[in-house]
C-alpha cells in the first residue's frame, strides 16, 4: 500500500512540473485552473504538493506572475505642438524737422514732416520761464498745429510725437522737441518830453526784454540809429538834430534766446525839432482861469489840456486853436487846476505834436482883490479880446483892438461903466472919428466902441496898429454889449 502511493505521487509531481513548463510558455491561468480542476486528487494532497512545489522551485510563482502580465503596449509618438508666435507691435516713426512758421506774440504756429503711416500727433508745451513740467496742447491729425494763446515775449518748449491705433491700443513715438519763443510784446507809452534842440522819448518797461531797437527816418531814409540793451532802459535822448526838421523813431523791444532775436512789433513817434512846450502866463479871475503863451515858430496850432490832479496820465484835452490864449468856463472856485499847452503842426501830410510846460492856478472869483458879481464886461490885452456876462450868462465874446502897444496903451484895472452915447465924433489931436455906439470907463478919454474904419480885429494888430487907448470893437458886438450890459457894471481889464 505504501509502495502504490509512492508511485502515484511520482506521478502527480511530474504531471505539476509539466504544466509548469508548459504555462511558462503560454498557458493562460484559465487553462490551468480548467486541468488542475478535471485531476482527481484529495484536496490535501493538493495543498501538500504545492507546498514541496514551492520548497524546490521557488522561483516558480515569480515566473508565472511574470508569465501573466502582458507587456504594456507601445504608444505612438506624436509630434508636439509649438505654441503660436504673437506678432511684435508695429513702430511707430520720430517727428522730423519742428519749424515755426509765424511770428506773433500770442501763438505759435508749428509745421513738421509727415510721419508714415501715423494716426495722428500729440502736441506737449511747456511755460519754460514759469514752469517745469509739459501739458498735452492738442491731439491733431494733420502735421501742423497752431498754438494759442499764449504770453507774450515768453520762452516755450515744444514736443511733439506722432502715434498710431493698433489693437485698441495707442502706441506712441519718440517725441521730438523745438525751443522757441513768442514774440515781446509792442511797446506801449511812447512819449516825447523834449523837443527843442534835444529829441527825448521814453516808454514802459518791458519786464523780460534783452533791450531795445531805435530806427530813426531822416529825410524818408530810415535807418537802425541805437541798440539799448537792458530791459529797464526806456529812455532815449538824440542830440544831433536841426531845428524845423522832422524826425520820426521807430521802437522796438527785443528778447534773445536759442540763437534767435525775437522782436516786437513797432511802435511810432514823430518829431519836429524845436515844437517845444511855449512859455505862457496862467491867472484866475472870475471865476475863470486865463491861459496867454507866446507863439512858437514851428507850430500852427496849440492844444489846451487840464487836470484837477497833477498826475500826467489824468490830463483831458480841452481845445485846439491857433490863437495864443485860451480862457475857461467858469470853474469850482477855491479849487486847484492844471494846464498843458503844447504847439502842433499842422498840414496836408497830417499832425505833429511837441512838448508840453505844466502849470496850476487856483480858482478866484473876485479880480483886483475886488468882488465883481454876475454881470460884468472882461477884456484881455494879451487875448485881444473881450467877453460879456449878464446875471451870469455869457452874452457876447468878440476880439478887439486896444491901444498901440506901447505908446498908447489900454490900461489894466477895475473900472465901471460911467456911460453910454450913440452917435457921437471922438475927437483928439490930429483925428476925429464917428462911432455908432460909446461906454466910457476912464472919464470921457477911454472907452468901449466900434470902429468902422477896421477890416479885421486881434492878435497881432495891437503891436504896430493899436488905438489911441479906446477899446476898438466890431459893430454888431458892441451894439449887443451896449443893450445888454446897464451903465455902473464892472470892466475888469488885465
Amino acid at each position: 500500500m505504501k509502495g502504490t502511493s509512492k508511485i502515484l505521487l511520482c506521478v502527480l509531481l511530474a504531471f505539476v512540473l509539466t504544466f509548469s513548463v508548459i504555462g511558462s510558455v503560454g498557458f493562460s491561468a484559465a487553462e490551468l485552473q480548467e486541468s488542475a480542476a478535471s485531476t482527481e486528487a484529495a484536496p490535501a494532497e493538493s495543498q501538500e504538493l504545492a507546498a514541496v512545489s514551492a520548497e524546490q522551485n521557488d522561483t516558480a510563482p515569480a515566473a508565472a506572475t511574470e508569465a501573466q502580465t502582458e507587456a504594456p503596449a507601445e504608444t505612438p509618438t506624436v509630434a508636439p505642438t509649438e505654441a503660436p508666435t504673437e506678432e511684435p507691435a508695429p513702430t511707430v516713426g520720430k517727428v522730423r524737422n519742428i519749424s515755426r512758421d509765424s511770428f506773433d506774440s500770442d501763438r505759435c504756429l508749428l509745421n513738421w514732416d509727415k510721419v508714415p503711416g501715423a494716426d495722428g500727433y500729440y502736441v506737449y508745451y511747456l511755460n519754460a520761464d514759469d514752469h517745469k513740467n509739459f501739458s498735452r496742447f492738442a491731439d491733431v491729425k494733420t502735421n501742423s498745429c497752431n498754438v494759442k494763446p499764449l504770453r507774450q515775449g515768453t520762452q516755450y518748449h515744444f514736443k511733439v510725437s506722432a502715434y498710431i491705433k493698433y489693437k485698441g491700443k495707442i502706441i506712441e513715438g519718440e517725441p521730438t522737441l523745438k525751443k522757441t519763443a513768442t514774440q515781446p510784446a509792442q511797446v506801449t507809452g511812447l512819449t516825447k518830453w523834449r523837443s527843442s534842440d534835444v529829441l527825448e522819448m521814453e516808454w514802459d518797461y518791458n519786464y523780460r526784454a534783452t533791450g531795445y531797437r531805435i530806427y530813426r527816418t531822416v529825410g524818408g531814409v530810415e535807418s537802425l540809429y541805437k541798440v539799448i540793451r537792458g530791459a529797464r532802459n526806456t529812455s532815449f535822448s538824440d542830440y544831433s538834430v536841426t531845428q524845423g526838421r522832422f524826425y520820426k523813431y521807430r521802437v522796438k523791444s527785443f528778447r534773445e534766446l536759442y540763437d534767435t532775436s525775437y522782436s516786437s512789433d513797432a511802435d511810432s513817434i514823430m518829431f519836429r525839432a524845436g515844437l517845444c512846450g511855449p512859455d505862457y502866463s496862467i491867472t484866475s479871475r472870475l471865476g475863470r482861469v486865463n491861459l496867454t503863451w507866446n507863439a512858437n515858430r514851428y507850430a500852427t496850432h496849440y492844444e489846451v489840456y487840464y487836470s484837477t490832479s497833477p498826475n500826467n496820465s489824468s490830463f483831458v484835452k480841452l481845445f485846439t486853436t491857433p490863437r495864443l490864449y485860451y480862457n475857461t468856463t467858469r470853474l469850482t472856485p477855491g479849487k486847484t487846476y492844471y494846464f498843458r499847452v503844447r504847439p502842433i503842426y499842422v498840414d496836408s501830410d497830417g499832425t505833429v505834436t511837441g512838448t508840453s510846460n505844466k502849470k496850476s492856478a487856483r480858482v478866484t472869483t473876485t479880480a483886483y482883490g475886488d468882488y465883481v458879481g454876475d454881470t460884468y464886461i472882461e477884456i484881455s490885452i494879451d487875448q485881444q479880446h473881450m467877453w460879456a456876462y449878464k446875471n451870469g450868462r455869457q452874452v457876447e465874446s468878440t476880439e478887439i483892438v486896444t491901444g498901440n502897444k506901447g505908446d498908447n496903451d489900454t490900461p489894466k484895472g477895475y473900472y465901471h461903466i460911467l456911460s453910454k452915447s450913440t452917435d457921437i465924433y471922438l475927437n483928439g489931436p490930429g483925428y476925429s472919428s464917428f462911432v455908432n455906439y460909446w461906454m466910457a470907463f476912464i472919464g470921457s478919454s477911454y472907452g468901449i466902441h466900434d470902429a468902422s474904419w477896421r477890416s479885421s480885429f486881434g492878435n497881432p494888430i495891437y503891436k504896430g496898429n493899436g488905438s489911441h487907448g479906446c477899446v476898438n470893437t466890431p459893430y454888431y458886438a458892441v451894439q449887443n454889449i451896449y443893450y445888454s450890459i446897464p451903465t455902473g457894471s464892472p470892466v475888469i481889464i488885465y
